[in-house]
C-alpha cells in the first residue's frame, strides 16, 4: 500500500488549509487568554510538516515531536523537518505516546496533540485517544482527524453496528440508517467521537474536565472529520469555558467546509471585494470577469481570511 505522503501534497489543499487555520486560531486564543507557556506540539508531520510550521510561527512553540511509522517516511521526514527543534521519532503512535507520558522533559508542559490520521476511525485510534485523554498533562489540547467517507464503515445496513463496535455505549440504540449516509454520516461520526471523548474524561480523574472546542467537517478528496477539545487544569477550567463559548470562537463551524478551487487571479479578485456587509452574488462575480456557483461564492466569502494562495515561482 502506498504511503499517503506519496499520494497527496498535504500543504496544497484549500479546505485542509482553512481547517488548519481555524484550529490554530482557537489554540492561539487559549494560549493567550490562559497564559499557557512552554507548550509542546505532538503530531504526525509526515514529510510536509505544514501544521508544525504553523505551530511554530503562529503559536511560538519550539518543542515539537513528529511520529512516523513508515521506514522511508521516517528518513524523508528527518531530511525535511523544517526546524532544529522538531524531533522526528520512528514508531507507532501508541508506543511513542506511551514513551512521552513518562518523559520528565515533557510531562509537566501543556501539550497540543493533533492525531491527524488519513485513515478511517478504528480501534488503534481509540487506544491513542484514550491514553492521551487519561495520561497527558494538564492544559492539553487534543485533536483527532480521520476519514469520514461512509463506505469505510460497511454497507448502509451494517454501519450502525460497526459504530457500536467502535464507540460502545455512546451510540444511541435508535441510530437509524439514514444518519449513516452522505453528509449525515460525517455529522454522526463527529458527534459520536465527541461523546466518546467526553465519556473518557468523565471516567477519569481529571479535575478540570474536558471542554469540547473543535468540530470541523471538510471536503478533501474525501470527507474528513476533525474533533477535539481542551483539558484544562482545575484553576483554568472556567476561563477556558468562557474562551471557547465566546461568539468569536471559530472552532465549530456549522457547515461543512467545501471551498472552491480557485486560481490566484480569481481568489485575489474575490478577496478585493471583501469584507462586505452583503453577500456576494453570482452576478457580481460575472461582472468581475468570471463565474462560480453560488455555493462556491458563499464558501469563499465565509473563509476568505483563511483561504490559501499558492504560486509557482520560476527562477
Amino acid at each position: 500500500m502506498m504511503a499517503s505522503f506519496d499520494v497527496v501534497n498535504y500543504s496544497l489543499r484549500p479546505n485542509k488549509s482553512i481547517q488548519r487555520l481555524l484550529v490554530f486560531d482557537g489554540i492561539r486564543k487559549l494560549k493567550s487568554r490562559l497564559e499557557l507557556t512552554n507548550m509542546v506540539y505532538i503530531g504526525l508531520g509526515s514529510i510536509w510538516f505544514t501544521d508544525f510550521v504553523v505551530a511554530h510561527k503562529l503559536l511560538g512553540i519550539k518543542d515539537m515531536i513528529s511520529m512516523e511509522s513508515d521506514e522511508i517516511g521516517y528518513r524523508r521526514a528527518v531530511f525535511n523537518k523544517p526546524f532544529a527543534t522538531v524531533d522526528v521519532r520512528r514508531g507507532h503512535s501508541s508506543q511513542l505516546l506511551a514513551d512521552l507520558f513518562e518523559d520528565d522533559n515533557f510531562r509537566k508542559c501543556p501539550w497540543v496533540v493533533w492525531l491527524d490520521y488519513d485513515s478511517y476511525f478504528n480501534e488503534e485510534m481509540i487506544a491513542d485517544i484514550r491514553s492521551t485523554m487519561e495520561r497527558s498533562p494538564e492544559n492539553t489540547v487534543l485533536l483527532v482527524t480521520f476519514n469520514g467517507a461512509e463506505f469505510n464503515y460497511g454497507r448502509p445496513h451494517e454501519r450502525a453496528d460497526r459504530l457500536r463496535n467502535l464507540f460502545g455505549a455512546v451510540v444511541p440504540d435508535d441510530l437509524i440508517k439514514s444518519n449513516c449516509k452522505g453528509k449525515k454520516m460525517q455529522e454522526t461520526l463527529a458527534n459520536l467521537t465527541m461523546d466518546f471523548m467526553k465519556s473518557i474524561v468523565a471516567e477519569s480523574s481529571r479535575e478540570g474536565g474536558f471542554k469540547p472546542a473543535f468540530r470541523i467537517i471538510y471536503k478533501d478528496t474525501i470527507p474528513m472529520v476533525t474533533v477535539g477539545g481542551f483539558m484544562p487544569s482545575k484553576t483554568k477550567s472556567e476561563l477556558a469555558k468562557s474562551v471557547i463559548n465566546a461568539e468569536t470562537w471559530k472552532g465549530c463551524p456549522t457547515e461543512h467546509i467545501v471551498a472552491p478551487l480557485l486560481t490566484i487571479r480569481e481568489a485575489t479578485t474575490l478577496q478585493s471585494l471583501l469584507p462586505s456587509a452583503s453577500d456576494l452574488s453570482r452576478e457580481i462575480v460575472k461582472d468581475n470577469g468570471f463565474d462560480l456557483q453560488s455555493e462556491q461564492i458563499k464558501a469563499f466569502q465565509r473563509y476568505y481570511k483563511e483561504y490559501p494562495l499558492f504560486a509557482q515561482i520560476v527562477s
